[in-house]
């Protein structure tokens, strides 16, 4: 035992506060930085090496300090949200190099500004000539391609665009106000589940979200905001309302669609009457264009495969044997039947639980983007709020593939496709899910057996110092 450190091995006070303060001091100066550069892909390496230490400190914090901020909540998890809710701020004027999506959502709410219906036309057909520029039209990419970004998307970029015209720093600051709604949201539903409060930290400092949503300006937080709010009212016993929100969640982005089956399963027939009213009535302004929607999915679902891992490995498998193209339609249609299967995997056996529905939400949300051609980084931050409320320690799996899975940046924007990086971004979280798995935490909680800790509402032993987690509170001070 030092000086530094009380009988537990923790941090005294003064030394616990000063490494917090240093250690948010240091993601303010890396993210200040990341606001200031033009193009953080040239050199992209630099990007990832700036990342990773970013991520090291965010790691670090979460595994040395969080046990000791943990007894004191009252102070560090409002500091913890403010600190977050600045980094995100920080990243509203930089410049969206890592992705061009925020130019295609500009552009789609200034159509619907106009009258015009974003699905009827690509970017490129004549009869929008009139709405080219240099600042919005000549960065987008898929010009060609028909809008694929979903009825509550549209109504958001509409809205956007009416406050803030095409100011990208404007629907930036809108989606990090979100992003911060949906921190607020895991701290309650942390508290709802009687789990450590404290545990926020490992979504707000999360420097995925940090960078995709307040940097990249990715509309998926709306989605995910929506996804937390169904499950808080699930939480509440309010399951009808809850039905509207997962609908308006999957008009986002289809993956809380498939979650629709699992909430029906426990939930009902009153559940299903009002997700059907929520599809017909959020679907509308879809299913009015439904052929030119149809057209841009086909468009981009055909020519838009990024970053797969268990896709890539099976169609590379496949090609010893096959043609490129049959193996590609081989693999794609396994890994529907997988979608599928996970699917009705999490609807065989009833849901008694409020856990048990979380944990079968991962499951199939985490299948589905690990078996898929395409996985951007910003599709994990789906996950990170789930996995976040899920147990008391949140799992180190989905926590470091949310470091790793930046590595994509580097061979798809060089155009360089390493096999190794591959095995760097996926073998580490495999691994870990493996673990976990020996160590029985995916197991359904009436499975785990008393005593647990990482349940949630579990306590703490008399032998670790009661609920404080301090054997001695006077040497804890």
């Amino acid at each position: 035992m030092t000086d530094n450190k009380d009988r537990r091995g923790y941090f005294r006070p003064a030394l616990l506060r000063a490494t917090f303060l240093a250690a948010a001091l240091c993601l303010t100066v890396i993210y200040a930085y990341f606001a200031t550069r033009q193009d953080l892909l040239h050199p992209v390496k630099l990007y990832l090496i700036l990342y990773a230490a970013a991520f090291g400190v965010y790691a670090y914090v979460g595994a040395r300090l969080l046990p000791a901020l943990d007894r004191n909540q009252k102070l560090y998890v409002p500091l913890i949200l403010a600190v977050g809710l600045v980094f995100r701020l920080i990243l509203i004027a930089a410049k969206p190099s890592l992705s061009t999506d925020i130019y295609r959502y500009i552009w789609d709410g200034r159509l619907i500004l106009h009258g015009i219906n974003p699905y009827h036309w690509a970017p490129f057909d004549g009869r929008l000539a009139r709405f080219r520029d240099a600042a919005i039209w000549f960065p987008m990419e898929y010009k060609y391609y028909n809008t694929v970004y979903m009825p509550v998307s549209q109504a958001i970029f509409a809205l956007n665009a009416a406050i803030f015209g095409t100011s990208i720093a404007g629907f930036k600051l809108v989606y990090a106000l979100i992003d911060a709604l949906v921190m607020g949201l895991i701290a309650v539903i942390l508290r709802a589940r009687n789990l450590p409060v404290i545990n926020v930290y490992w979504y707000a400092w999360c420097p995925l979200p940090i960078t995709e949503i307040a940097l990249s300006g990715h509309q998926d937080v709306v989605g995910v905001a929506l996804l937390l709010s169904a499950f808080l009212l699930m939480l509440r016993d309010r399951p009808l309302p809850a039905a509207a929100l997962l609908v308006a969640a999957g008009f986002t982005k289809g993956f809380a669609f498939l979650l629709l089956p699992l909430f029906a399963r426990r939930y009902g027939a009153p559940f299903i009457r009002v997700a059907v009213i929520a599809l017909l009535i959020l679907g509308m302004p879809l299913y009015l264009c439904l052929p030119s929607f149809l057209h841009g999915m086909k468009q981009y679902l055909g020519t838009v495969h990024v970053n797969s891992g268990i896709f890539h490995f099976v169609y590379t498998g496949f090609r010893m044997m096959l043609a490129p193209g049959d193996a590609y339609d081989l693999t794609s249609r396994l890994s529907n039947v997988v979608v599928l299967w996970i699917m009705w995997w999490s609807v065989r056996r009833p849901i008694d639980t409020d856990d048990e529905i979380i944990r079968r939400s991962i499951i199939v949300i985490a299948v589905c983007l690990l078996v898929v051609p395409t996985l951007f980084p910003w599709y994990i931050v789906w996950l990170l709020p789930l996995v976040t409320v899920f147990r008391r320690k949140p799992s180190t799996a989905f926590i470091v593939i949310s470091g790793t899975v930046v590595l994509m940046y580097f061979y798809y924007f060089q155009y360089t496709i390493l096999w190794w990086f591959r095995l760097l971004e996926y073998a580490p979280f495999y691994t870990l899910i493996w673990l976990e798995y020996r160590r029985r935490y995916w197991l359904p909680a009436e499975d785990l057996g008393p005593g647990v800790s990482d349940l949630p509402g579990a306590s703490v032993s008399v032998n670790d110092g009661g609920a404080d987690g301090c054997p001695d509170p006077a040497a804890c001070k």
